[in-house]
């Protein structure tokens, strides 16, 4: 991880393996911004979700990266996840079908769901020569800024 500016950097290898370092580093950024601890795990889960998607479905049948950035703007804690893979909108999947009953819901599709729930804001981008780049902003305010 690097730390530019006022921007957390970590580039590593689209892989399941490297969750805990993604998690790690957040976690790291989350800390030097001062936020609160109790909003801290849903912003990791939103992170993990996403970059799980990465690991599982963006290189099929290449070694990949994901680029993250995370950085704080004003008032909202800032995530940029950055991939080479398939491109892949996340904006675009339907809500899940929570009311529906256990044995007709599909296996899995709650990651998205879960972006959704923690962050405020999530957007998507795709241009041929960079890639993917999913957005995720979570508004922290004065609520939600720890103290030393």
């Amino acid at each position: 991880m690097t730390i530019k500016g006022n921007k957390f950097k970590l580039k590593v290898e689209a892989a399941l393996e490297n969750l805990s370092v993604i998690s790690s580093a957040v976690s790291e950024a989350m800390k030097q911004a001062k936020i609160d601890a109790a909003i801290i795990p849903g912003i990791l889960l939103a992170v993990d979700e996403a970059c799980t998607n990465i690991a599982l479905y963006a290189y099929p049948e290449r070694k990949g990266y994901i680029r993250l950035t995370c950085w704080l703007n004003h008032d909202d804690f800032v995530i940029s996840i950055e991939d080479k893979g398939k491109p892949f909108n996340p904006c675009s999947v339907p809500p899940p079908e929570l009311d529906a009953k256990l044995d007709d819901r599909k296996v899995g599709g709650l990651g998205i769901y879960f972006m959704r729930k923690f962050m405020d804001e999530i957007s998507y981008k795709y241009d041929p020569k960079t890639g993917n780049q999913l957005t995720m902003r979570k508004h922290i305010g004065t609520d939600n800024r720890g103290t030393e």
